[in-house]
């Protein structure tokens, strides 16, 4: 029978083997709440990184047009000619004026780009209004798809029905043949506004270099508006313009 000195170690040892794995579960909670307490503040970070990401796509991307001019504003109309003028026309596809500055003078710029006299590099202005700003980021986003030019000229035709999202989406893609593959990644760009800082960029460009108005027209820098509007008529004038351009 074991005597008073061997139950009380007993006792002793069976309290410290309590304390022991008292111990290791305390310290195995505390390393378990640690490991938890950091995954949180990890999942917190990325939902916060996400939602900065997220306002950054509302605001627009900054995809640049494969036709982008020298100074990464602008768009060409065509692949521009060595030792030919340029124009540069900046435009707004909400300005009554600027769409028939495009139906009277179109013809004229179209022959003189097929005949290398003129690149014509295309600003489309956003002051201000969501609408003209939709219909620039449209427009920058055909590009990807090598519509750039016919959208644009669509875009002016569309104007006085104005530019709701299914026009945008659905009518004018179809009216410049896109289909397909072709027509979700143009629906992809505009839909995530893609081109929205370009935009912006072409807009802040424009005020930077003082273009108070639209339509403007530089000739090699010249500013030509007058020159190319014709008071009889209140139109510009695409007989003054084939002038200006040596045709």
């Amino acid at each position: 029978m074991a005597n008073s000195s061997q139950v009380r170690r007993s006792r002793r040892e069976q309290l410290e083997a309590k304390r022991i794995a008292a111990a290791k579960k305390e310290r195995r909670n505390r390393i378990l709440f640690a490991v938890t307490g950091v995954l949180i503040l990890a999942l917190v970070i990325a939902i916060a990184v996400w939602g900065i990401m997220a306002a950054t796509n509302n605001k627009g991307g900054s995809s640049l047009p494969p036709n982008v001019g020298p100074k990464k504003v602008g768009i060409y109309l065509s692949p521009p000619v060595d030792g030919a003028k340029t124009l540069e026309i900046f435009s707004n596809y909400t300005c009554p004026r600027c769409r028939s500055a495009h139906l009277t003078l179109g013809a004229v710029l179209e022959q003189a780009m097929n005949e290398g006299k003129v690149n014509v590099l295309y600003y489309s202005i956003s002051y201000g209004s969501e609408e003209s700003y939709n219909a620039a980021v449209a427009a920058a986003c055909s590009d990807f798809q090598g519509v750039y030019p016919a959208f644009n000229s669509q875009l002016y035709l569309q104007q006085p029905e104005g530019f709701e999202e299914t026009v945008l989406l659905e009518t004018i893609p179809d009216l410049v043949g896109l289909t397909g593959d072709a027509l979700e990644q143009y629906q992809t760009c505009y839909t995530n506004k893609d081109t929205g800082a370009f935009v912006d960029s072409v807009t802040s460009y424009s005020s930077k270099q003082g273009i108070g108005g639209t339509p403007t027209f530089l000739l090699d820098g010249v500013d030509i508006g007058e020159q190319i509007w014709n008071p009889a008529t209140s139109t510009y004038d695409p007989d003054l313009l084939r002038e200006l351009l040596g045709m």
